[in-house]
């Protein structure tokens, strides 16, 4: 699991934009293309702007989830990512039925 937050925090030094107006959709890809990157998804990342989502499908049981998904959050922030109040970060086991193991604020 450190590797997966250590891959995370480097591809993000790289991959957010910043700037100033609301950039949530940007961020919300930029966060796929980083959990992409680090080869530990089931399959790929998905963006709902609709439901102002970032999901990810790992393959990971829900208290690894539940720890793991508020530090990407705040490693996003900590990278200048600032997403609207809505933005959640949602992940999924391959083996959740498409239920969220894990959920938390962007």
């Amino acid at each position: 699991m450190k590797t997966t937050i250590a891959t995370i925090a480097a591809l993000a030094a790289f991959a957010t934009p910043s700037v100033a107006a609301d950039q949530s959709v940007e961020y919300a890809y930029a966060l796929c293309k980083i959990i992409d990157n680090t080869g530990l998804v089931s399959k790929p990342c998905e963006v709902s702007g609709w439901n102002s989502a970032v999901i990810a499908t790992v393959d990971m049981d829900s208290g690894e989830a539940r720890d793991v998904c508020p530090k990407i959050a705040g490693l996003m922030r900590d990278k200048g990512a600032s997403f609207s109040s809505a933005w959640t970060l949602q992940i999924k086991s391959p083996y959740s039925n498409g239920e969220s193991i894990a959920f938390c604020k962007l």
